[in-house]
C-alpha cells in the first residue's frame, strides 16, 4: 500500500493536488509516515485474539477520533470550515481506496460546510446568453452539463460510446459510475442536447480520439481549458461576474438547487447527476420514476426558451398582419362600392343637366314664358351649385372612407338621392 499509487488513481489533476496538501499536513500532524499511517489503520480494522468486541470497536474507530482533532488543529491554525473539510479529505479517500474507509460521527464537525459567496450564482438566463456567441463544441459542452449536472472529472471523462442511441425518443438514459465516489449517475438527454449532438458529431469523425470533448492528443479537455471557455464566453456574452468564480462546478450547484425548486426533490436530483443519497431513499427512484423528474426539471432548465419565446412573438406578429390585411380587404371594398355610387350619381346628374338644357333650348323659342325660365334658370343655377358641392364632397369623401363607418358612407348615398330626387320633382313642376 502507497500513497503514490492512490494519487496516481485520481484523474482530477485540481483534486489529486488537494489530496496531496491535505495527506502532506496530515502527516506532519501526526508524525509518522503515511505507510505506517496505512499499516495502523489495517491492524485497527484486525480484531486481536481474546478482545472483546467495544475494545476492538473503540479502536477500530481510532482515526475517525484522530481527523477531528486533525480539523480542529486547522481550525485554530485559521483554516476556514470550508478548506479545513477538503484537507481532511486526502486521508479519508485514501483509506476508501484500500478498502478502510472511514465513518464519521453523525454531528461531526468535520463534515460541516458552509455556503460560500465565491463562487457566481449561474442562473439558466446566463447559460442562455453563452449559448447565443458560443460555436458548436461550446454550445455542446453547455447542452450537456445543463442536463447532467456532473463533476468536471465525470464529464470530461464521456466516451462516445459512453452515450445511448440518438434516434430514440428523448429524453434519453444513460448512465455513467463517477470516479470520486463511485456512485451511479442516472442521466438523461434532453431533445436539444440530441439534436446538436448529431451534429457535433459528424466533426469527430476524422478524430482518432474516444473522448467526447478531445484534445488534440490523446486525452480529453482539462479543467483549465472547460474554464477558460466558461469565462470567455461570459465576457463575450457581457456578463458581469462581479468578481466571482464562474468554473464548471458551477453547473453542478446550479442543477441541485433547481430540483429543488422545480419541486423534483434534491434526493432526485442527486441521483440524475450521481450524489450519494441514503440507501433507503435510492429504491423509491426508479428509471421510469426518475424519467419523469428529469422532463419536469427541463421545464427550469431548458436553453432554448428564449428561442420559444421569440418564435411566440412572431406567430403574435404574424397573426396580428394576417387581421390588418383582412380589414384592408373589407375597407378596399367598401371603397369600390363607394366609387361605383360616385360615378353613377355622376351620370344621373350629367343626364338631368342634359334634359333641362334641352327644356331651356325649347323654353326659349316661346317669347311669353322667357321671363319665367330666366327665373326658373336662375334657380336651376343655385341648384346646380348645390349638387356640384355635394359631389365635390363625394370626391373629398372618397379619400377619407377608409376612415369612415359604412353606416356614415350609406347616410350619405342616401341624401344625395334624396336631392336628386327632389330636384327632379321641381323640374317637372
Amino acid at each position: 500500500m502507497s500513497v503514490q499509487e492512490f494519487l496516481d488513481s485520481v484523474g482530477n489533476p485540481s483534486t489529486k493536488k488537494g489530496y496531496k496538501f491535505g495527506l502532506k499536513e496530515f502527516v506532519e500532524w501526526y508524525g509518522q509516515p503515511a505507510e505506517e499511517i496505512l499499516a495502523i489503520r489495517q491492524e485497527d480494522l484486525t480484531q486481536k485474539p481474546g478482545e472483546n468486541v467495544i475494545e476492538f470497536k473503540n479502536r477500530a474507530a481510532r482515526f475517525e477520533k484522530e481527523i477531528e482533532k486533525f480539523h480542529s488543529h486547522l481550525i485554530e491554525k485559521g483554516y476556514s470550515i470550508n478548506s479545513a473539510r477538503n484537507m481532511t479529505l486526502g486521508i479519508r479517500q485514501l483509506f476508501r481506496y484500500y478498502q478502510m474507509p472511514t465513518t464519521m460521527r453523525s454531528g461531526s464537525k468535520v463534515s460541516q460546510t458552509v455556503q460560500t459567496t465565491k463562487n457566481f450564482p449561474l442562473t439558466i438566463a446566463h447559460v442562455r446568453k453563452m449559448f447565443e456567441v458560443a460555436n458548436l463544441k461550446e454550445r455542446t459542452v453547455l447542452s450537456l452539463a445543463i442536463d447532467t449536472g456532473l463533476r468536471i472529472s465525470d464529464f470530461l471523462a464521456i466516451k462516445k460510446t459512453d452515450l445511448p442511441p440518438l434516434d430514440n425518443e428523448p429524453p434519453i438514459a444513460f448512465t455513467l459510475l463517477t470516479q470520486k465516489e463511485k456512485i451511479t449517475a442516472n442521466c438523461f438527454l434532453s431533445q436539444e442536447s440530441v439534436d446538436i449532438l448529431k451534429t457535433y458529431l459528424t466533426t469527430l469523425q476524422k478524430k482518432n480520439n474516444s473522448y467526447l470533448f478531445s484534445s488534440n492528443g490523446k486525452s480529453h479537455l482539462s479543467d483549465e481549458a472547460i474554464s477558460k471557455m466558461l469565462n470567455r464566453l461570459a465576457e463575450k456574452a457581457q456578463i458581469d461576474l462581479n468578481g466571482k468564480s464562474l468554473s464548471f462546478h458551477c453547473f453542478r450547484k446550479m442543477f441541485l438547487s433547481t430540483s429543488i425548486d422545480s419541486g423534483i426533490g434534491l434526493t432526485a436530483g442527486k441521483k440524475l447527476c450521481g450524489k450519494a443519497i441514503p440507501k433507503s431513499d435510492d429504491t423509491y427512484l426508479t428509471t421510469v420514476k426518475l424519467k419523469e423528474k428529469f422532463i419536469q426539471l427541463k421545464k427550469f432548465l431548458t436553453i432554448k426558451q428564449s428561442m420559444k419565446s421569440e418564435d411566440q412573438q412572431l406567430e403574435k406578429l404574424g397573426s396580428l398582419v394576417a387581421k390588418l390585411a383582412e380589414e384592408l380587404e373589407e375597407q378596399k371594398t367598401i371603397t369600390q362600392a363607394v366609387s361605383g355610387e360616385n360615378l353613377k350619381i355622376r351620370r344621373e346628374f350629367k343626364e338631368q343637366v342634359a334634359e333641362l338644357n334641352e327644356e331651356i333650348a325649347a323654353a326659349r323659342l316661346i317669347g311669353d314664358q322667357v321671363e319665367r325660365i330666366g327665373e326658373g334658370v336662375k334657380k336651376w343655377q343655385m341648384e346646380k351649385a348645390e349638387i356640384e358641392a355635394k359631389i365635390a364632397g363625394i370626391v373629398n369623401f372618397q379619400k377619407l372612407v377608409l376612415e369612415q363607418p359604412d353606416e356614415v358612407i350609406l347616410e350619405f348615398i342616401k341624401d344625395v338621392r334624396r336631392q336628386l330626387k327632389e330636384q327632379r320633382s321641381r323640374e317637372t313642376v
